[in-house]
């Protein structure tokens, strides 16, 4: 039996060690406290417990909503998605097209070698050739645990037995749905052609027959041909493999299908010309119900060759020929949103001529068939923030490339287009305000990203091309400017020199395309000052590219290299905005405190080749502003004449013959050079 404890042992213990009700009864009475005359008792405890208690609070305070819309715009830049994607319209053309009989099959010499040998030396029977060994070396592993372990065995044969029965109760459905849906389309299509192979020859005369007379029965042949191709290597056991045992073959058949059936269509439907307009309205006609089936077999056959080809080249090719049959897939919109769902993955691939294709074809989708440019703007938009998140010096090209086939894409409709640039410039405001509320570095993070920042430039860009053309960007033009000034002002310093040079040439760009003047040398200056630093620090080695960065690393501020692209980068973006107000009456008041900068900052730096640029930009600025001081001396209308300012120096700045200019396009001479680019 335990000793009882002393009596200094139990001062001690309940005066150090607390028991577990006096424990309790002191939390008790840090949340049920009374409440005070103010009523400020209450309120503490709301604040103090955060489950019970306040939930009156979180639905009568309009902060707490807010704060929480804006964490959930914050996770998410992207428009929702309508996944509910129909695929009805062509269900109807799953099968093969009833063949005529007496369309003939041949053989020549080299196919039948081909199939007596069974020779196939390309890179996909290679592929096979591999995938069937790792097969059979599993199958040899599986053997010898089956040896080894009897029990194994038996359970493993007893749920393979299960499995066969649901396999094949699955496949009896199927069949039956599948003859459920062939009842209702035209007789001929029930049954697939014979397992003769397709040679050369025999496409070859098929060819030949179909371009002497379009309504020749070998044209559903060439289809279910091309069916086959479009199904060629995906299963080895498959009739197409059976079929198609060349690519030789494949290829023959993609490239006819492709580059002729178009025409091959709209001779059936008696239209010689080009004009999409009389094809769209033949699509009630008889005749266009008499080749319907032939045209939902094609296009649901490209379909599916562009799903499972891999290759860039030849995806690239098939789109820039299947181009020419967009105006047969508008006639089908769930079929559309299915073409542009695959279309905008390639689009947004990186591979330059691949997207081109896409890109080309997504735009003529969507301009013949108005109902999917929803679908097709949300689409191009998502992809493009996903494709933007990560900028290096790979795929800043690519990314650059995307953004301005977004925005002619948005461009088709600026009504359409407005709306959504209101609802993600909102979002936009939303994080800014609150990343300006807190202050806190997840919210700031918020806005220190790529998504962020690329997404301001798309709408830059956007109103930059629509800006003259329409005059309802006036609201979204103000919120863009208010947002690129508000980040500016959110993120000083000079480890956010990037990202400020970036928001200054997109003030820029503002500025050139609605003539209004910025303060964009506040937005650099403000973060561009050199201290002195020891030799050793300058010379550093290091390497750092402004279109790649928003923020610099600490241990490179002081590197050579740093400042070099400070310097250089800064004058490329004020030579753009003096070049701007070169021919402006105002030139001498604008010039006048950035001279002042300029000054200063050729004197702090100790560096010597930055010091001969920043005195040529010095000295042509001066120069400038001394051309349009004297010009605006000798005129006598007033500030107030809006007409004779806007006259002021046209004649000059049409025949370009400024110092400045000339500056100015050895500048951007330089920049190419370099192949950089800040935006």
């Amino acid at each position: 039996m335990a000793k009882k404890l002393g009596k200094k042992a139990r001062k001690f213990a309940h005066k150090h060690l607390q028991g577990g009700a006096k424990r309790s009864r002191k939390l008790r009475s840090q949340f049920n406290r009374r409440t005070r005359k103010d009523g400020k008792g209450r309120e503490d405890d709301n604040r103090l417990n955060g489950d019970g208690g306040s939930e009156e609070t979180r639905r009568n305070d309009p902060t707490m909503n807010m704060n929480d819309d804006v964490a959930t715009l914050a996770n998410c830049l992207e428009f929702p998605e309508d996944e509910n994607e129909l695929d009805g319209d062509l269900s109807d053309s799953d099968g093969y097209l009833s063949e005529d009989p007496e369309c003939m099959y041949y053989s020549d010499s080299d196919d039948d070698n081909v199939l007596k040998e069974c020779i196939v030396q390309d890179d996909l029977d290679e592929q096979n050739n591999e995938m069937r060994l790792a097969v059979e070396k599993q199958k040899r592993k599986l053997k010898k645990l089956l040896d080894k372990d009897p029990k194994f065995a038996n359970f493993l044969e007893k749920w393979q037995l299960e499995l066969v029965n649901f396999e094949s109760k699955e496949d009896s459905d199927e069949q039956d749905e599948m003859d459920s849906v062939d009842n209702g389309v035209d007789s001929g299509d029930k049954d697939p052609p014979s397992d003769k192979i397709l040679t050369s020859k025999t496409i070859s005369e098929w060819c030949q027959l179909v371009l002497d007379e379009p309504k020749a029965p070998a044209l559903r042949n060439l289809l279910n041909a091309f069916r086959d191709a479009c199904q060629f290597g995906l299963n080895s056991n498959s009739l197409s493999m059976q079929r198609l045992q060349s690519t030789e073959v494949f290829y023959q058949i993609i490239s006819f299908v492709l580059s002729k059936t178009d025409n091959i269509f709209r001779a059936l439907l008696e239209i010689s010309d080009d004009d999409k307009g009389k094809l769209m309205n033949q699509r009630n006609g008889k005749k266009w119900q008499d080749i319907e089936p032939l045209i939902k077999s094609y296009l649901r056959n490209s379909l599916d060759l562009i799903s499972q080809l891999t290759d860039n080249q030849i995806l690239t090719y098939v789109l820039t020929r299947l181009r020419t049959s967009a105006v047969y897939f508008s006639a089908y919109p769930s079929t559309s949103r299915r073409l542009l769902k695959m279309l905008v993955r390639l689009w947004a691939s990186g591979d330059q001529n691949l997207s081109l294709s896409s890109f080309l074809m997504i735009r003529e989708v969507a301009s013949l068939l108005p109902d999917c440019l929803d679908f097709c703007l949300t689409k191009t938009y998502n992809a493009y923030l996903s494709s933007s998140k990560i900028v290096d010096n790979r795929n800043i090209e690519n990314i650059d490339f995307i953004l301005n086939c977004l925005v002619e894409l948005y461009s088709l409709d600026i009504q359409k287009a407005g709306e959504r640039a209101v609802i993600s410039v909102g979002q936009l405001s939303a994080i800014l305000r609150q990343a300006s509320k807190t202050k806190g570095k997840e919210d700031l993070l918020k806005i220190d990203n790529w998504q962020y920042i690329n997404c301001i430039n798309l709408w830059v860009r956007f109103i930059c091309v629509n800006y003259k053309d329409c005059h309802n960007l006036h609201l979204l033009f103000s919120s863009v400017v208010q947002i690129i000034r508000g980040v500016a002002h959110l993120l000083p310093g000079m480890r956010y020199l990037p990202l400020r040079l970036k928001l200054a040439q997109m003030l820029n760009e503002l500025s050139n395309c609605s003539q209004m003047f910025f303060p964009v040398p506040s937005l650099i200056f403000g973060s561009l000052e050199f201290r002195e630093t020891p030799q050793k620090e300058q010379t550093e080695k290091g390497k750092t590219h402004f279109s790649s960065i928003l923020k610099v690393p600490r241990n490179m501020l002081k590197s050579r290299d740093f400042q070099e692209q400070c310097v250089l980068s800064a004058i490329e973006v004020l030579s753009a905005h003096f070049f701007q107000w070169s021919y402006h009456v105002s030139f001498p008041e604008v010039a006048t405190i950035p001279l002042i900068l300029l000054k200063r900052l050729q004197e702090q730096t100790t560096i010597e080749s930055l010091r001969r640029p920043l005195k040529r930009m010095i000295d042509q600025v001066s120069e400038n502003r001394d051309f349009v001081q004297r010009k605006r001396e000798v005129v006598s209308f007033s500030p107030n004449d809006a007409s004779s300012v806007e006259s002021f120096l046209q004649e000059e700045e049409m025949n370009g013959g400024a110092s400045f200019t000339q500056f100015y396009a050895s500048v951007a001479k330089s920049r190419q050079s370099r192949g950089r680019k800040l935006v």
